[in-house]
């Protein structure tokens, strides 16, 4: 005889409103029955999904969720520093200043192993794990996309469990979901968060990649938010093969419109706009991102190649200041400096108005109908874009010939 189906008063809701979870998966991970899977909906951003045959209600999924329960702790960072890379291919690699990089080499130091966010084979961003500096480059640079966790929770705590020193990288919330649910402090766990602004969901950019691939006329096989070949800023590159050679595109922001409404916040995920950890009241031993406005805070400083903005958190973070400042510049700096363009330190992004235009676009038309739109909206903005590079093209050239 078949047992009686469940009473819907019975089936564990984890989250009733979408506004509830930030699809950290530690809800997933802590599962003992593995009933738990990240389904996206329609816009793409994934949320947990019960399948009530395999649940035994013992209510860990709930109790685990760091962003419905687990409270912020007042604090303020007790340190904070720009930050350069002495290693001048190590910081051309990075995103800003290369702090990740002098963070990773102490760990390898240490035999330790680091988990971030990579771009796999077919461009999604997923949390893996590295245990040798050959492969750290896959780490290092800007994804403004939310990455999948899969199993690296349960990966970083057997590595803990096994003595092993761990480096685990993400996002505030993801920092956040780890650290619930491993449920106690490791001493050989470092943790470092981002400065997020939010977090656009993977099926979007993966459409976006369709786009380019579309327009290019070959496979992109990389994608950097912020290329330095031109110096520390928001340009983007796409690398790609076509015709059996690999080839690369130049994107400024004006001609992206998913990089376009990255930077404007017009298609974060629900809770983004909400975030509690978007303050002082930081997640991780340290807190890495972009030192925006140091011309202001810092103007001795040379910023051509990019600076990082580095909070201190915690005693475990400031036990390893004297180490990265082997390999990193290290000038001391106030958080109030820090913060001051880097709104993210004070408060969450401000929901945009077109988003639910943005996404409806999307549900009903896909990548195409976005970016025809989106080109349709900034054709003029466009044209002087175009104008401006033909007139400073040659102009270049003439200064290099210089």
């Amino acid at each position: 005889m078949r047992e009686k189906r469940k009473e819907a008063k019975d089936i564990i809701t984890i989250y009733s409103n979408k506004k509830e979870c930030c699809g950290c998966t530690a809800c997933m991970s802590i599962c003992p029955k593995q009933a738990i899977t990240m389904q996206p909906d329609e816009d793409g951003f994934v949320y947990p999904t019960v399948n009530d045959d395999l649940c035994v209600e013992c209510g860990l999924c709930r109790k685990v969720c760091a962003f419905q329960n687990v409270p912020v702790t007042p604090n303020v960072p007790l340190a904070t520093y720009a930050a350069i890379n002495r290693n001048q291919s190590v910081l051309a690699a990075s995103a800003s200043g290369g702090v990740f990089a002098a963070l990773a080499l102490i760990i390898f130091e240490k035999n330790g192993v680091i988990f971030g966010c990579a771009f796999n084979n077919n461009m999604e961003p997923e949390h893996i794990c590295v245990d040798n500096p050959t492969n750290i480059k896959n780490l290092q640079g800007s994804k403004y996309v939310q990455s999948s966790i899969n199993v690296t929770y349960a990966d970083a705590k057997l590595y803990l469990e096994q003595g092993r020193v761990v480096l685990y990288t993400g996002t505030p919330c993801q920092i956040a979901g780890l650290k619930s649910y491993l449920s106690k402090d490791y001493e050989n766990l470092i943790t470092a968060d981002i400065i997020c602004h939010g977090v656009p969901s993977a099926t979007f950019f993966k459409g976006y990649i369709n786009h380019l691939e579309s327009k290019l006329k070959g496979k992109v096989i990389d994608f950097k938010f912020r290329d330095k070949s031109n110096g520390w800023g928001l340009i983007g590159k796409a690398v790609y093969e076509k015709n059996g050679a690999v080839r690369q595109e130049f994107i400024a922001p004006i001609t992206s419109y998913y990089y376009s409404y990255f930077l404007k916040g017009d298609i974060y995920r629900e809770n983004c706009y909400e975030c509690k950890y978007a303050s002082a009241n930081r997640q991780g031993d340290f807190t890495m991102g972009d030192y925006w406005g140091i011309e202001k805070a810092h103007p001795e400083i040379e910023t051509r190649n990019g600076v990082s903005v580095l909070l201190v958190n915690s005693a475990k973070g400031m036990a390893l200041i004297e180490r990265l400042g082997n390999n990193l510049d290290l000038t001391k700096s106030t958080f109030e400096q820090a913060r001051e363009q880097n709104g993210q330190l004070r408060q969450p992004t401000a929901k945009s108005y077109k988003r639910e235009a943005i996404l409806k676009t999307w549900r009903e038309g896909g990548f195409q109908a976005v970016a025809d739109g989106f080109y349709k909206s900034n054709k003029k903005q466009l044209m002087r874009f175009r104008i401006k590079m033909l007139v400073l093209q040659p102009v270049k050239q003439w200064m290099r010939k210089g």
